[in-house]
């Protein structure tokens, strides 16, 4: 079993983290991920039981997080970027809803505010150390999978298989040994410095505030302009 040793842990934030997710109750976990899923390297999320016995739910520090990795499937595919150049974000070109959220997008969804149990820590699989005390630990696996090394791309890329040993592992150390361990701090495959975090379905939330989606909210109107989309 894993060892606590060489892992970095780190608090959640002191203001609580977001949550961006269907209403009415942006808390669920959902269905566990099926075996189906866990075999497909693409398919399911990043830190999900690779067994399917625990769920998980994803949070960012800030909204500015949340709406970056929800947000990001509305940006045109590379291919049809290829094939119609910079004109599909220009209002007077036919392919203005290939950049569009639509209303109904936002209606259906709610942002949360939580927190967690003062003693939670969260495994920092962005800090080297950990990583080093993982890749000893999941070498097998690494190479098995075709793997070098469990660095920073292996860990934000996108094959769910390594991801979800690194997250089942954290989890499994964290039930046997009792330890007040919650889960997964992370940076956004999209852009580093939006931090984020995956905790583990058996950590208890208290919820500080829930808010509509609206399109005056700053965060939004700021992630919206960086992906060139119009929220309506």
């Amino acid at each position: 079993m894993l060892s606590i040793a060489g892992l970095q842990l780190t608090e959640a934030p002191p203001q609580g983290f977001w949550r961006v997710a269907r209403a009415p109750d942006p808390l669920s976990v959902g269905p566990l991920p099926t075996p189906e899923d866990l075999g497909d390297p693409l398919l399911g999320t990043r830190f999900a039981s690779a067994r399917g016995d625990y769920g998980v739910l994803y949070f960012g520090t800030d909204l500015e997080c949340c709406f970056g990795e929800t947000l990001a499937r509305f940006r045109p595919d590379p291919e049809v970027l290829a094939a119609v150049g910079s004109d599909w974000a220009s209002a007077q070109s036919g392919f203005m809803q290939m950049g569009a959220v639509p209303a109904d997008w936002r209606q259906r969804r709610l942002a949360v505010r939580v927190a967690v149990p003062q003693n939670a820590r969260f495994v920092d699989v962005e800090d080297l150390k950990t990583r080093q005390a993982l890749r000893s630990h999941l070498a097998k696996v690494l190479v098995a999978y075709g793997y070098p090394d469990l660095d920073v791309s292996t860990i934000r890329g996108p094959d769910r298989r390594v991801t979800r040993l690194v997250s089942q592992e954290i989890h499994d150390f964290a039930v046997a040994e009792m330890a007040p361990i919650a889960g997964v701090r992370y940076d956004s495959r999209i852009r580093t410095g939006w931090e984020a975090w995956a905790v583990f379905d058996h950590v208890p939330l208290t919820e500080l505030e829930r808010l509509p989606i609206t399109r005056d909210m700053a965060p939004l109107a700021k992630v919206a302009k960086i992906f060139g989309l119009v929220v309506h």
